[in-house]
């Protein structure tokens, strides 16, 4: 389990790290963001500080998984309201939703369900 901790630890921390320092380019890069609507620097990097904070989790998490149960279970909590939004809006438009989640899945629903995983494996470890 602290491999995923260690790999939940890098994917947040170098997106935030992205987001942050290279907003436009990351908005251009990844899958689907353009069709969220226009650039807006902003937002890009407030978005880019809660993944920072989400690394910040698990790597206290991957050091010492249940000293740190509490950080790794906010960097879960946004993880799972990020994925909740994602699973929603698309059966709020018009079209076929499955390919927007499809797209959506390595990037936010599995990170999502890893993150989730380590926060109940960190509460769990903590019942003896």
């Amino acid at each position: 389990m602290r491999w995923v901790a260690i790999a939940l630890t890098v994917l947040f921390l170098g997106n935030g790290l992205v987001m942050l320092t290279a907003p436009y380019p990351w908005y251009l890069t990844i899958p689907g963001v353009i069709q969220t609507g226009a650039f807006n620097d902003h937002f890009v990097r407030d978005i880019g500080a809660a993944y920072l904070t989400c690394g910040v989790g698990t790597l206290l998490g991957a050091l010492d998984l249940r000293r740190h149960a509490g950080a790794v279970v906010v960097a879960a909590t946004f993880q799972a309201v990020h994925a909740a939004i994602h699973l929603i809006t698309p059966f709020c438009g018009s079209g076929t939703p499955w390919p927007l989640l499809a797209r959506d899945f390595p990037g936010v629903f599995l990170p999502t369900l890893l993150s989730v995983w380590l926060a109940v494996v960190a509460f769990r470890s903590q019942e003896v």
